[in-house]
C-alpha cells in the first residue's frame, strides 16, 4: 500500500494545479488527499515510525503542536482543526511518507530519477510556454474543470522579458518551478559526473534549460549555494572545526550587522539575493513592515490575520516571500526555532554520518544535502507555497535511511562473518 501512496504522490506533483475540489472553505487537491492517506498509514503504524524516529520527529510533532496553538488563539476552535489539519497532512503526512517508504538507497535512487526525468520532459512544453507566451498547460486544465489557479499578474506583461515568458509549467509560478529543478539539480549533475551516459546528460541539460526559462532568480542562488555547500561537504570531515568557526563568525558578522546598519543583515541580504530591484524592494518591505507584528505576536504569531502596512503598500497584496519570515510571522518564534533546528540537525546529523557510507552511496547522500540546504537558505527569499511545501518536508524525510544504513550494514557483514566462522567450525569438527 504505502508503494501505491509514494508513486501517487509523485504523480499528483504534477498535475496542474486546476485540478481542485472545495469542501467547505477547504481546498483539496490530489496530493493533499493522498498525503491523507499517507498520514493516516503512519498512523496505524506508529510502532514502525517509532524505529526510525529521532530528535527530527520530535520537533516536527511540536511544530505542528504550535501551529494548533496558533490557530486556535487567533480564529477559535473550528478554524483551528481544518487549518492544522491541512498543515499536519502537507508537512506531517509528506515526511512520514517518505520516512516510512524510502528506507534503503536503491529506493532514494530511483525516485530521484523518477522526478529528473518527468521534469526533463516537460522542457520542450516549457519551451513552447516560453517562446510563444502561451500558458498552454493551464489553459487546458482550466478548459477542462472550469477552475482558474494561476494569478492574473501570471499572464501580464509583468512577466514577460525581453519577449520571454517566464514558464511555469505545471506549477502555481515561475518560482515554484525553478526551485523544484534547482532541488533536483545536484543528484542530476553527480549522476553525470559519475556515469557520464548521454541519458544523463540530456536530462540534466532539459533541467538546466527549463531553470533557465523561468527567468527567476531562485533556481540560480540555489545552484550557488549548492556548490558552497559541495565544498562543505568535501572537506567537513578533516576541517569541521574550522567551518564550525566559519559558521560563528559568519554569526556574528550577521548580528553586528543587524545592530548598526541602517538598512539590517536581512535587508542586505534579499538586496544581493534578488536580481530584480524592485522585487528586492518589496521583499525588504514586507522584512520591515512585519517587524511589528511579529514583535507583537511573539509567541503564537498572527495565523491568516493580515499583517499591517500603510495603505499605499495595500496595492502590494498581503504575500510574504519568505518561508521563514511567514512561519514566525503566523506561528510565532518558536515555530521558527523548532523547524529550523529539525532542519538543520537533519543536515549535520546527514553530514556527520556521511563518510560511514561506501562510495557507492555516498554520492547520493551529497547531493541531498546540497539540495536540502539550499532549500533551507534560499526560504529566506522564496514562499514555499502550494506543492513545495510538503515536497520540503518530504525531502526531509527523504534521508532517513542514510542514518541507519551504515549500521544496518555493519550488522548484516558481521551476521555473515559470524556465520562463516560457525559454518567453517562445523566444517573443522567433523573433519576432525
Amino acid at each position: 500500500m504505502l508503494r501505491v501512496i509514494a508513486i501517487s504522490f509523485i504523480i499528483s506533483t504534477f498535475i496542474p494545479s486546476e485540478f481542485f475540489f472545495m469542501v467547505g472553505s477547504v481546498r483539496i487537491e490530489a496530493y493533499r488527499f493522498i498525503l491523507g492517506l499517507a498520514l493516516l498509514y503512519a498512523a496505524f503504524n506508529f510502532r514502525l515510525a517509532l524505529q526510525q524516529a529521532d530528535l527530527v520527529d520530535i520537533l516536527l510533532i511540536a511544530l505542528t503542536g504550535f501551529v494548533f496553538a496558533s490557530f486556535l488563539h487567533n480564529h477559535g476552535l473550528q478554524k483551528a482543526v481544518e487549518s492544522t489539519g491541512i498543515f499536519a497532512i502537507e508537512t506531517l503526512g509528506a515526511f512520514y511518507l517518505a520516512r516510512l517508504f524510502i528506507i534503503t538507497p536503491q529506493r532514494f535512487y530511483r525516485l530521484n530519477q523518477i522526478f529528473i526525468t518527468l521534469l526533463a520532459l516537460l522542457t520542450a512544453l516549457t519551451c513552447y510556454e516560453a517562446f510563444t507566451q502561451h500558458r498552454v498547460l493551464h489553459e487546458v486544465a482550466e478548459n477542462i474543470t472550469g477552475n482558474q489557479a494561476l494569478d492574473p499578474r501570471l499572464y501580464t506583461h509583468y512577466y514577460i522579458r525581453n519577449g520571454i515568458m517566464r514558464a511555469t509549467s505545471l506549477f502555481e509560478h515561475p518560482i515554484l518551478y525553478g526551485t523544484l529543478m534547482a532541488l533536483f539539480f545536484p543528484f542530476a549533475i553527480l549522476l553525470v559526473l559519475r556515469y557520464r551516459s548521454t541519458g544523463h546528460v540530456l536530462t540534466l541539460g532539459g533541467l538546466v534549460t527549463s531553470m533557465i526559462l523561468t527567468l527567476s532568480s531562485a533556481p540560480l542562488l540555489a545552484i550557488i549555494f549548492q556548490g558552497f555547500t559541495a565544498i562543505l561537504v568535501r572537506f567537513w570531515q578533516n576541517a569541521r572545526e574550522f567551518w564550525l568557526s566559519m559558521f560563528f563568525g559568519g554569526l556574528a558578522t550577521a548580528l553586528l550587522i543587524e545592530a548598526f546598519s541602517n538598512r539590517g543583515f536581512f535587508g542586505i541580504l534579499i538586496s544581493y539575493l534578488t536580481f530584480n530591484p524592485n522585487t528586492g524592494y518589496f521583499r525588504i518591505l514586507q522584512w520591515e513592515y512585519t517587524t511589528d507584528d511579529i514583535r507583537d505576536n511573539l509567541i503564537l504569531g498572527i495565523a491568516h490575520h493580515d499583517w499591517t502596512r500603510p495603505y499605499w503598500m495595500e496595492w502590494m497584496g498581503n504575500s510574504i516571500d519568505s518561508f521563514w519570515l511567514l512561519l514566525i510571522l503566523q506561528h510565532g518564534l518558536f515555530a521558527l526555532i523548532l523547524l529550523l533546528l529539525a532542519c538543520l540537525y537533519a543536515v549535520f546529523h546527514t553530514l556527520n554520518l556521511a563518510h560511514h557510507h561506501c562510495e557507492q552511496h555516498r554520492w547520493m547522500v551529497s547531493a541531498w544535502i546540497m539540495s536540502f540546504m539550499s532549500l533551507i537558505l534560499i526560504g529566506f527569499t522564496v514562499d514555499y507555497f502550494g506543492k513545495l511545501q510538503p515536497l520540503f518536508f518530504f525531502m526531509l524525510g527523504a534521508i532517513g535511511w542514510a542514518h541507519y544504513y551504515p549500521l544496518w550494514n555493519r550488522q548484516a557483514e558481521e551476521l555473515a562473518s559470524s556465520d562463516n566462522s560457525h559454518n567453517t567450525n562445523l566444517n573443522d569438527n567433523r573433519e576432525n
